[in-house]
């Protein structure tokens, strides 16, 4: 087996919180370490894709608002062609 790239590290846990990682590690089968370390890598990786999430969200939001822009000076300008095409036929009659 290939030895791994580890440091040690020594931490203290409450009872109710090492009774949870031990009944997790039952239901997966891995070692309390690799339930650890599994569960650790999981919350950064859902951090990192809020952080993406947040980022993708906040440039829908800008091109959103873009369109929006875009939409409102197409709108204007339909509504004034419009007035002169009203304005032309009530100057024919």
């Amino acid at each position: 087996m290939a030895e791994k790239d580890q440091e040690h590290l020594r931490i203290r846990l409450g009872a109710k919180l090492l009774k949870k990682i031990d009944a997790a590690r039952e239901k997966s089968g891995r070692t309390r370490t690799d339930e650890i370390e599994a569960r650790l890598t999981e919350s950064f990786t859902r951090l990192e894709m809020q952080e993406v999430a947040q980022i993708a969200a906040r440039e829908m939001i800008v091109e959103l608002e873009r369109r929006a822009r875009e939409l409102n000076a197409q709108k204007s300008q339909l509504v004034d062609f419009y007035e002169a095409l009203i304005g032309k036929k009530g100057n024919d009659k």
